[in-house]
């Protein structure tokens, strides 16, 4: 007889999501994290002494009123912060920052008066454009099973609405940004800016056909409504408020617990074998993981078509950044032509420090072929100005994404590379906060690999399948009609692999725990 109804692995925040909602409606529920710790890419630990550090996610955007009701966040223990800046991007020299300030007309003030009414009427088209396509991809509506790309561009009600799905899907950001900011030159920022949106979380260039659907697919947090916000005491405030819950209603939640294997019978998933040699029953075995470290590592190819197998195999898992973390002995402030910044404590809460698409593209290129990037795009952030119990008192924290690191190089020479790669990063905050360097504690460099040894994510990927077209949307599924099913029965998907894909929405492990009350634990 099964133990529990759902073993769920491990603790990211969409496995934890899962299980809670499991355990609200009396379900038994163990979860299994190898690590010390919860959350995973969302979680937040002691890295630089005496500091709270997130390696991974660091900002919360706006949840589904669904999600946020059947998670129970502030009933235990989150406190959510709102951000009078939630971010700054920083073009090269020369150009005017934009600022997004979550005061509407503060907002509408400083484009005009810092980029004009083009600039302002651009963004507006673009919006305006992306917002069926957007809207099509489902992105932040719980429990909505994925269209097909053909099946959209089927539905599309004229032809104007599939001429845009069509670009969309095919063309590359800049196909669509020139659209809106044709100017290289007074529309230096947006165009920098939007470029810097298509290939974070993506293995393309702004100029790379396919990266259109990055940009809108960053570009559809727009039209959920709210606003970005951060967490007290660092994004791990999610996850662990998701332990308490899960516990607090039953289930268990055990770390450090290795999982060896799915245990398969008869074509079914009923529990897994733990590195010890222990064996743990359940009615429903949920795996937080991406598809290939669920299906090649923990479940076997004797027990899956070859077909199948070679479709997990394909999808492209990179990891083209480095992620470095610092403990500061003080505040950076801005200078040269962007000291004027400094009048705003919150201007230097975080944002981007981008070059041109030309530039961006060049660096992309130069990663294929295994060099380190000339000009890096940066996502930095410094939380301790809004959140100061992160940090030892008087010191703060900082945290910054460098792309386009050549993450293919050989294992021999990745080592160099990460930490020139670092130094890269760290030159490049200097053109806009000088006194950054100096003010460097300690510090702490992770790339790709670092993610797939602490995760097990494959080569580090945090995105569980990069967001490409061909890998968004239905391709997420691996069953026809299921949006977490798998070929192996009683065996369910609830991570960032699923549909509608990464960022920290908990939406794939809500869906899942939902679809497998519907199908498995009547």
């Amino acid at each position: 007889m099964p133990e529990v109804d759902a073993i769920v692995i491990g603790a990211g925040h969409n496995g934890l999501a899962a299980a809670a909602v499991l355990a609200k409606q009396g379900h038994s529920v163990i979860v299994l994290e190898k690590n010390g710790y919860v959350g995973g890419m969302t979680g937040t630990r002691e890295i630089l002494k005496g500091c709270r550090n997130e390696v991974g996610a660091s900002c919360l955007f706006p949840l589904a009123k669904e999600v946020t009701d059947a998670l129970e966040f502030e009933a235990y223990g989150v406190q959510f912060i709102d951000l009078p800046v939630m971010a700054i991007n920083l073009p090269n020299s020369g150009a005017k920052p934009l600022i997004f300030y979550t005061n509407p007309l503060r907002q509408l003030v400083h484009i005009l008066r810092d980029h004009g009414p083009r600039a302002m009427l651009g963004f507006i088209k673009l919006i305006r454009f992306c917002k069926y396509p957007a809207a099509v991809m489902d992105r932040f509506t719980a429990g909505r099973l994925p269209r097909t790309m053909d099946e959209l561009l089927a539905d599309a009600p004229n032809d104007a609405a599939r001429d845009q799905l069509e670009l969309v899907f095919k063309g590359s950001a800049m196909d669509l940004i020139e659209r809106f900011f044709p100017d290289p030159v007074k529309h230096q920022t947006f165009r920098a800016l939007l470029s810097f949106a298509a290939i974070q979380s993506t293995y393309k260039g702004p100029y790379t056909p396919g990266s259109a659907f990055c940009l809108v697919y960053t570009l559809a947090l727009n039209g959920n409504g709210g606003l970005i916000r951060r967490v007290k005491g660092g994004m791990g405030s999610l996850p662990e408020a998701l332990d308490r819950s899960i516990k607090a209603k039953g289930g268990e939640v055990r770390l450090k617990q290795v999982v060896k294997r799915i245990i398969i019978e008869e074509g079914r998933a009923v529990g897994v074998e733990l590195r010890g040699g222990e064996e743990l029953r359940a009615r429903v075995v949920l795996s937080n993981l991406d598809k290939p470290a669920t299906f090649t590592r923990l479940v076997g190819e004797e027990h899956l078509p070859a077909s199948f197998v070679k479709d997990v195999r394909a999808i492209e898992h990179k990891g083209a950044w480095v992620h470095l973390l610092f403990k500061l002995s003080g505040l950076p402030a801005y200078g040269g032509e962007w000291a004027s910044l400094n009048d705003d404590i919150y201007a230097r809460f975080g944002g981007a420090m981008v070059p041109d698409p030309e530039q961006m593209q060049a660096s992309y290129e130069a990663c294929e072929q295994g060099q380190l990037p000339s000009d890096v795009p940066i996502a930095f952030q410094i939380p301790t100005i809004v959140d100061p119990s992160l940090a030892p008192e008087g010191m703060h924290i900082a945290s910054a994404y460098g792309f386009f690191f050549p993450c293919d190089a050989p294992d021999n020479e990745r080592g160099k590379l990460r930490d020139e790669m670092a130094e890269r990063v760290i030159d490049r905050i200097c053109q806009y906060m000088p006194d950054f360097r100096d003010k460097i504690v300690e510090r702490a460099v992770f790339s790709s690999d670092h993610f797939a040894a602490m995760y097990g994510a494959t080569n580090g990927d945090f995105t569980h399948g990069l967001i490409h077209p061909d890998q968004m949307l239905a391709a997420r599924s691996v069953v026809e009609g299921s949006a977490h099913a798998t070929p192996i029965e009683g065996l369910f998907l609830c991570g960032a692999a699923c549909h509608p894909g990464p960022g920290v929405t908990f939406l794939p492990g809500y869906g899942c725990a939902n679809e497998v009350m519907r199908t498995e634990l009547r």
